[in-house]
């Protein structure tokens, strides 16, 4: 995953954690432990603040940088769950914020189920 790719990944996750409203602390460190055991990206939290990421932007940077947005979406996924649950349980909020990021990267439903079946009761309730 190259920076430009990596520091949009970031961000992604980072946008995922918040939509609870606040990032802990817990989740800070896990955004760092999951974006290190993908890319050697330095993350920008700071960015986080300005510029809102959203599954379309991530769309356009994965397009852009020609990377495979399957492969990402999968890669997000997994990272987004393992993210989402640090604190807890995977809520309805964190589980769609998922969802919205592999769709717009060209997941299917089945591709989703494919990766996990913890977002299957989620799907209907879109």
């Amino acid at each position: 995953m190259d920076d430009q790719v990596g520091q949009a990944y970031a961000q992604a996750l980072l946008a995922i954690a918040r939509v609870d409203r606040e990032v802990s602390p817990e989740e800070s460190s896990r955004v760092r432990e999951l974006v290190a055991s993908r890319s050697a990206v330095a993350i920008d939290f700071e960015a986080s603040f300005f510029e809102k990421m959203t599954p379309e932007i991530l769309a356009r940077t994965v397009a852009a940088a020609k990377a495979d947005g399957i492969a990402v979406a999968h890669m997000l996924i997994v990272d987004g769950i393992r993210l989402a649950t640090t604190d807890g349980d995977l809520n309805s909020a964190e589980a769609h914020a998922i969802l919205r990021f592999a769709h717009a990267l060209g997941c299917t439903d089945l591709d989703i189920t494919g990766v996990t079946r913890e977002l299957d009761e989620f799907f209907l309730n879109r």
